[in-house]
């Protein structure tokens, strides 16, 4: 499972997360408006499908779908919640394969296309005033909740509010934590006044106003170039506006064509067709003849990966997520029996290590350099099953974000000596006591242990614990935590910098975002990320966030990346127009079953 991301949200059996890219069509816009500009943004390196080798990239060519038939997914754990707030890539799967928001992605890793958002419930790309501060939003008209009931505006804007209340989020923060909406007028007033009254006192959100019955508009504080995309994120499928704000274990009723039917926690989850999406699609929301053609989808959490794997190797199973790992990797693609069912697919996500650098040891930025020189990234690389899964790296972003920036700012092997002297200057006493907290499935357990020798090599004197995917995170995010540093993994929720930069490293106001584990506060850090992110979708906003990446990762050094990944998929011979891709990871609505 991924944390998108993380993304959502290092999972290898868990890792980033991810959502795609701007874009946009054109709208019909009032006077002194302007429609949101169409796509640009960063070169990705998704995979297009054109190609026939799939240990590079490539998906089988496309078939006619048949309908009907059940996907059966294997995990060897669960994710925080199921009820549309996590913040793992998987949840957002699921979500986009079953719900509608205003706008999302089309089931496609084609480029541009695929970094596209598209107008779902929304009736057009919204209207953007001349200053790039106000989002007007148009639903369509004819739009129905499954139980008949007219989605308005007052949903819209209810769904926002329900989706930020701080209250009801999962373990990995949700949308509070991503700070994407932390922009819009009123947002900071909604969040003291529902933190400080535990949801008892709900002013809403003063900037998201309902012009009329379908018409919505978002207020910001400051031009934001990626807003778009943060409307179409994975959790922000429209919900009734009468939904009470409480924690649930699955979601409230949504516009979609599918449902979730049954869910037993930690051990099964069942997706059903939605009966009434069909009233829906007659309202304009799209849908083409070669989408959601599987009945439903039957997922299981219960069972470890190396028997997941071999139930695939079996068609005894459809898909698992993050269950080939290691040396199975190498083996199944060498062996020609799979090699129309390997799949090793770029993903735009980092593993990485946080530090605490609030306190000591890592305050000290010299530190921190110190662990980027000791570590050996090649190392921990093979340990994951080598270059079909991922590469070394030590950017802060994604390999389709940094431009023409250097992707080896520290070595990729260890280099002990540069350690040792960085830790002699930075004037700490060793041996310098830090307990490194990391994942509990393998084979992160032993990545721990190939970092607890290089460190204690250089002058550290590493205690190891671990802890399962399902609550590390919500461990990290707690501030009286005893860990120093930490395994994470990100993947971009859309194709823009800021997904990485606004989540895990800001800080703004002295407060660090929910996914900045770490704690990490620097003013001209986030002065910097401030005034890119007021750029237009282009090639400049890229690269001025690819340089600060490098910069950033030099001279404060505020994680240590270790690899960018790829995708590791083994599906059964069932499965029909399988790809994966960075907008939405499995795109279960193009999927069909072979009879």
């Amino acid at each position: 499972m991924t944390k998108k991301r993380v993304t959502p949200a290092l999972m290898i059996v868990a890792v980033a997360a991810l959502v795609a890219a701007c874009g946009g069509g054109g709208s019909s816009s009032d006077s002194g408006s302007t429609p949101a500009a169409t796509a640009g943004g960063a070169d990705s390196t998704a995979a297009t499908g054109s190609s026939t080798d799939f240990l590079k990239g490539g998906f089988p060519p496309k078939e006619t779908p048949t309908k009907g038939g059940r996907l059966s997914i294997s995990y060897d754990s669960n994710i925080d919640c199921w009820n549309g707030l996590s913040y793992y890539g998987i949840s957002w799967s699921y979500f986009y394969f079953m719900a509608r928001g205003l706008y999302g992605y089309p089931n496609t890793v084609e480029q541009p296309a695929t970094d596209t958002p598209q107008a779902d419930l929304a009736a057009a790309m919204p209207t953007v005033s001349p200053d790039g501060k106000t989002y007007t939003v148009k639903l369509r008209a004819g739009l129905k909740f499954p139980d008949g009931s007219p989605v308005t505006a007052k949903d819209v804007k209810a769904t926002y509010e329900y989706i930020l209340d701080p209250n009801i989020q999962c373990a990995t923060g949700g949308p509070p934590a991503s700070g994407y909406y932390a922009g819009i007028d009123g947002y900071d007033a909604y969040n003291k006044a529902m933190t400080d009254s535990k949801g008892k006192d709900n002013p809403g959100i003063s900037g998201i106003t309902v012009d009329d019955d379908l018409t919505t508009s978002f207020h910001l504080n400051a031009p934001d170039g990626s807003f778009l995309r943060a409307l179409a994120m994975g959790w922000a499928f429209i919900r009734p506006a009468s939904t009470p704000h409480k924690v649930s274990d699955t979601p409230p009723p949504f516009v979609g064509p599918y449902h979730i039917t049954k869910y037993v926690s930690d051990k099964t989850l069942t997706v059903d067709r939605e009966p009434t999406w069909a009233d829906n699609v007659k309202a304009g929301v799209p849908e083409t003849p070669d989408e959601n053609n599987i009945d439903g989808i039957d997922a299981d959490f219960t069972t470890p990966n190396d028997i997941a794997t071999q139930k695939l190797k079996e068609n005894q199973l459809d898909l698992c997520d993050g269950c080939v790992l290691g040396s199975d990797v190498p083996q199944i693609a060498q062996d020609p029996q799979y090699k129309d069912r390997f799949f090793s697919s770029e993903d735009s996500r980092v593993d990485y290590g946080v530090f605490r650098t609030d306190r000591p040891p890592f305050d000290n930025p010299k530190l921190r350099q110190a662990v980027n020189y000791a570590i050996d990234r090649a190392q921990l690389v093979k340990l994951f099953g080598g270059e079909l899964s991922r590469q070394p790296w030590s950017q802060i972003l994604s390999a389709n974000l940094v431009a023409k920036e250097p992707t080896d700012i520290y070595p990729n092997e260890a280099d002990p000596e540069k350690a040792k002297q960085l830790v002699q200057e930075s004037g700490v006493a060793t041996p310098i006591k830090i307990e490194f907290l990391h994942f509990a499935e393998d084979p992160v357990p032993q990545v721990a242990q190939a970092v607890k020798e290089s460190l204690d090599a250089v002058g550290f004197d590493v205690t190891l614990k671990a802890a399962s995917s399902d609550v590390i995170y919500g461990v990290e995010q707690d501030p009286k935590a005893t860990w120093n540093m930490a395994t994470a993994g990100w993947g971009q929720d859309y194709s823009d910098a800021i997904t990485f930069f606004g989540p895990l490293l800001t800080c703004p106001g002295g407060k660090p975002t929910g996914n900045n584990y770490g704690l990490f506060c620097d003013a001209a850090f986030d002065q910097a990320v401030s005034t890119i992110n007021k750029l237009p979708i282009g090639q400049d906003r890229v690269d001025q966030f690819a340089k600060l990446s490098t910069d950033t990762a030099k001279n404060s050094a505020p994680w240590w990346t270790w690899d960018n990944g790829r995708k590791i998929n083994l599906i059964s011979n069932r499965v029909g127009n399988f790809f994966y891709g960075a907008a939405k990871q499995f795109y279960f609505a193009a999927y069909f079953i072979k009879q």
